[in-house]
């Protein structure tokens, strides 16, 4: 190889090397600032779900009497009539929750506990309570036929338990 020929290829190979490692610099400074960009978001939904309002529960035994302050319960006691199963929350903003699940209730005993009834929940009016949010309306929109249940807790925006 002549001495011109040996040269062009030394510097061939010297630029497509700082092609390859300015590459590989920009690959890390882009991996970087997405990896700063999920700990951003992941700490813009901390700090979300951490002024999202809570609903008083009163699922289970323990809580009957006391309730308890949670976040997307997948059981939630909505009066002393009516509860819902199996939720699954689409939404859990500073405003309003929105969920779907299966209803029950002592107005529908001889039908719904064997098959219960499909329905889309809203939580809403968060208020503070004993220095915690806390939404204090409900409204259920029942699946299929919900004129067949003529059921206090299932007309309009319905009071909920916030203590």
């Amino acid at each position: 190889m002549n001495p011109t020929t040996a040269a062009r290829t030394f510097r061939k190979n010297a630029a497509i090397a700082a092609g390859l490692a300015g590459a590989a610099v920009l690959g890390l400074f882009a991996t970087a600032q997405a990896a700063d960009a999920g700990e951003a978001s992941h700490a813009a939904k901390a700090a979300h779900s951490a002024t999202a309002p809570y609903v008083i529960n009163h699922y289970g035994e323990k809580y009957a009497d006391t309730g308890h302050a949670e976040r997307r319960s997948k059981v939630l006691v909505l009066s002393e009539f009516t509860s819902i199963h199996q939720v699954s929350w689409k939404q859990w903003g500073a405003k309003k929750a929105v969920g779907t699940g299966k209803v029950t209730g002592n107005w529908c005993l001889d039908t719904c506990l064997d098959k219960p009834l499909k329905a889309t929940i809203s939580l809403s009016d968060p208020k503070t309570v004993g220095g915690k949010k806390v939404y204090s309306a409900f409204t259920l929109k029942l699946s299929g036929h919900p004129g067949t249940y003529d059921a206090e807790d299932l007309q309009g925006k319905r009071p909920l338990a916030t203590s």
